[in-house]
């Protein structure tokens, strides 16, 4: 049985859909998604679940989840029902209009007892958004004294350095600061390489033969970890640091059926290689001679099933971040 009893840590995605594309982006967020956003009944069974499972507080994230600040009142209105602390909501500040409009919802998110946004600030961002949002934003805050958790302070001086009315790209930074600068951003910023972060980067990173990471395969602790794990508004668990899995959050807090979930059962127990085996066997899947690492090959069979044999399988859900990489 595939079984988590404990929680304390995570965030909940309220959608999918964003502003940005960012190439940073692990859960490939992009303003191609459907305009879905978590209902006010998924946010009750989401934090009653969560609390039972001693999770007391989480983060608040996307997509944008203030693309539709009309539509977070009612999860955050959830929250509180089911007694859940908002750490913080995680924003992009592309919304921010004028200061005027910004103060009503910050001020509508205070009463539901938000006191702190995470407000993006790096290289990434910027290439969809002009600094001057984000600097208005953090004007807007201090105003009503909601705090900011500015994610992250060490890029601050970098995007100050270009105009900020207008985005940049990550080619206008190269050529600012040198071609190197691309190279030292993930280890900056301290990038988890899933998702959209992985197709970015994999052609940067070493590759190894096929063989040699099946010899190396071991099973992967990290699908079942209880620190920063997100559930999305689809009511998808997604373990922590690997966007894409998925276990269905009321049938992973009673136990889910291995059977059913077989794909994330391969790799818990077994690793990349019975992923691989089953993907041979069953699916037909073909291997390259050479893979950027385990992930890269986990992450190829995951969109060979998805884009490819166009399997609706339960632990790769949502299908859009697959198909909207």
């Amino acid at each position: 049985m595939l079984k988590i009893d404990c929680l304390v840590s995570g965030g909940v995605i309220t959608n999918y859909k964003c502003s940005s594309k960012c190439k940073h982006c692990c859960y490939a967020s992009s303003p191609e998604w459907p305009n879905d956003y978590m209902t006010p009944s998924m946010a009750d069974e989401i934090f009653s679940i969560l609390k039972s499972l001693g999770c007391h507080y989480v983060h608040i994230g996307g997509g944008e989840p203030l693309l539709q600040p009309d539509k977070i009142f009612a999860v955050l209105e959830s929250a509180q029902r089911n007694n859940i602390d908002i750490e913080y909501i995680e924003t992009n500040a592309s919304w921010y209009r004028d200061e005027v409009s910004a103060k009503i919802i910050l001020k509508e998110l205070m009463k539901y007892g938000v006191h702190t946004l995470l407000i993006s600030i790096d290289p990434y961002h910027n290439e969809y958004i002009p600094f001057w949002k984000v600097k208005a934003l953090m004007a807007a805050c201090s105003e009503v004294n909601m705090g900011v958790f500015p994610w992250l302070m060490d890029f601050w001086a970098d995007l100050d350095a270009m105009d900020d009315r207008k985005p940049h790209s990550l080619d206008e930074y190269a050529r600012f600061f040198g071609q190197n600068y691309l190279l030292e951003l993930p280890r900056r910023y301290g990038l988890n390489l899933k998702g959209r972060a992985l197709k970015t980067y994999k052609p940067m990173m070493k590759k190894q033969p096929f063989e040699q990471i099946l010899k190396e395969s071991k099973p992967c602790r990290l699908l079942s970890g209880i620190y920063h794990f997100h559930v999305d508004l689809y009511g998808n668990f997604i373990p922590q640091s690997c966007p894409g899995l998925s276990i269905n959050l009321s049938e992973v807090s009673h136990g889910a059926d291995p059977g059913k979930y077989r794909v994330l059962y391969s790799l818990e127990s077994i690793g990349i290689g019975g992923l691989v085996e089953l993907a041979i066997k069953e699916y037909d899947y073909k291997p390259k001679s050479e893979y950027a690492g385990k992930c890269d090959l986990c992450y190829d069979i995951r969109s060979y099933l998805v884009l490819e044999r166009k399997l609706d399988l339960p632990d790769l859900q949502p299908a859009g971040h697959y198909k909207y990489i």
